[in-house]
């Protein structure tokens, strides 16, 4: 009888102790569910750096060489003065022609025979000084520009309109001349006469608007100094 009484109890108490264990059991799976160590997340590699474009010079077009226009010549007798001894600007006239020198001439670089034909004086270093002084002292080291005047050859001169003037340059080396015109009007003419020798040149300019023309010249990319003419 008393077994009879036990058995309830002790079925009971198997079924509480199998509960107890599948408890244990869940709670370990329950467990399992949540991650371990933090897992570490590999730093992303940087792209690499890019390239930045580098600057491109714009590219500067040459100049190009400007035929000279041929001018209107009319048929006046040339105009000559004597070449005298003054550093008075306002008396400095180019020596000019209102005719115009022959087409061999035009627009063309011609040599000056220096030695049959010395100007009376020459400007340089601020003052005109008479030829027989001024080769003595010119060092002959760096081109050099003047107009023909009435006082010999001069960094300045006054002309009429249309009148034809001769333009005196000394080439210290051999190299590719270029001889640049600023017009009254403001646009620049630009002439290349190709390779030139060492010694004195000759060319011939006509003035053919009223104004202020400013000349020079570079040889071998040496620059000149520049010279004035006034045309009224």
């Amino acid at each position: 009888m008393i077994d009879r009484q036990f058995k309830p109890l002790l079925a009971l108490c198997v079924l509480c102790f199998g509960l107890l264990l599948m408890g244990g059991a869940v709670a370990d799976e329950t467990y399992g569910a949540y991650p371990g160590a933090p897992t570490q997340i590999p730093t992303p590699t940087p792209a690499a750096t890019p390239t930045m474009p580098s600057t491109v010079q714009p590219t500067v077009p040459s100049t190009m060489t400007t035929s000279p226009v041929v001018p209107t010549t009319t048929s006046m007798a040339a105009v000559s003065t004597s070449p005298v001894t003054t550093s008075d600007v306002g008396t400095v006239t180019a020596v000019y022609s209102t005719q115009a020198p022959p087409a061999t001439q035009q627009n063309v670089l011609l040599t000056y025979d220096i030695q049959t034909a010395p100007p009376a004086a020459v400007y340089y270093s601020g003052s005109y000084l008479p030829w027989t002084s001024f080769y003595q002292v010119f060092p002959a080291s760096s081109p050099a520009l003047w107009i023909s005047s009435n006082v010999g050859w001069s960094w300045y001169a006054t002309c009429p309109v249309g009148a034809w003037m001769q333009e005196l340059m000394y080439v210290p080396v051999t190299g590719n001349m270029k001889v640049y015109d600023l017009y009254p009007d403001g646009t620049t003419r630009y002439y290349s006469y190709g390779f030139a020798t060492p010694g004195y040149k000759l060319r011939w300019f006509r003035a053919d608007m009223p104004g202020r023309f400013i000349t020079m010249l570079t040889i071998a990319d040496i620059p000149s100094n520049y010279i004035i003419m006034d045309v009224a």
